[in-house]
């Protein structure tokens, strides 16, 4: 009797056990002990496995593959150490760093710069016509910044020279979709700087966008790196003393741009 007496005694002890660690439910919250000091009920990054007993309604959770996409920014906000306006010439940097504003707050440059052009071919080419001059002046430090910015995206498909051998493709058996453009021909040195910037947010064709990849700032200075590739295939000078690539790009005069809103844009 005594041994049916422990059998039975046993297994309520972990009856018991089982009932106090019992999983959190739609209508119960479980008696896992301090299950949010280990299970934390918000989303975690990093992490591939959701807790589900801290997802007490289901039916409105967000799904984990929802949960790690990117976000948009919220319409008519400005992100933290952003900037609100946008020129084409070299006031841009007095605008962005808060230079010309009544309290001077200066506000460092990021990747939010707003962009007024929607992704079609007609405002690509009006991108082109519009975003003329580089608002960045040539200095060393900027362009040996922007080589490793080219060299990791760029100069993998477009070639460290910019004649679009690079090493994806021209690697033993490559089966590259389409052919890289020539950063170096005649075309692309007379290409406007409002092309490499829609290229660089959008894409183009093969390519992805790399809005996300380089800040306002390192576009710009990425776009002085090629330049001064298209100017060692032309054999003049670019450099923080001398721009004789200029005489071949003709830049319109830099002027800030009035630019009007893309046709996504809410209007008010």
């Amino acid at each position: 009797m005594k041994y049916i007496i422990g059998a039975l005694t046993a297994i309520a002890f972990f009856a018991l056990m089982f009932s106090l660690c019992s999983p959190a439910g739609k209508n119960k919250t479980g008696h896992e002990y301090m299950p949010d000091m280990a299970h934390p009920v918000s989303y975690e990054s990093n992490v591939y496995s959701a807790y589900e007993h801290n997802h007490w309604d289901k039916e409105s959770s967000f799904t984990k593959a929802v949960l790690s996409q990117p976000r948009a920014k919220v319409p008519g906000t400005i992100a933290r150490g952003a900037t609100g306006v946008y020129y084409t010439d070299a006031s841009a940097l007095d605008a962005i760093r808060g230079k010309n504003a009544s309290n001077a707050i200066s506000a460092p440059v990021n990747g939010e710069a707003p962009f007024y052009y929607a992704n079609t071919e007609e405002d690509r080419l009006r991108c082109e016509q519009e975003m003329v001059a580089n608002p960045f002046p040539i200095t060393t430090a900027g362009l040996e910044r922007a080589k490793p910015l080219y060299d990791t995206y760029c100069g993998i498909c477009h070639g460290d020279k910019g004649d679009g051998q690079g090493w994806l493709v021209t690697m033993p058996d490559s089966k590259y979709p389409a052919q890289p453009k020539n950063l170096i021909a005649d075309d692309m040195v007379a290409a406007g700087n409002g092309r490499y910037y829609f290229a660089m947010i959008y894409g183009k064709n093969v390519m992805g966008g790399y809005s996300d990849k380089l800040s306002f700032e390192e576009r710009w200075q990425v776009m002085h790196y090629i330049r001064s590739l298209q100017a060692k295939a032309k054999g003049v000078a670019y450099n923080e003393k001398e721009n004789a690539l200029n005489s071949i790009e003709k830049p319109a005069k830099a002027v800030a741009a009035t630019v009007a809103p893309a046709p996504h844009a809410p209007s008010k």
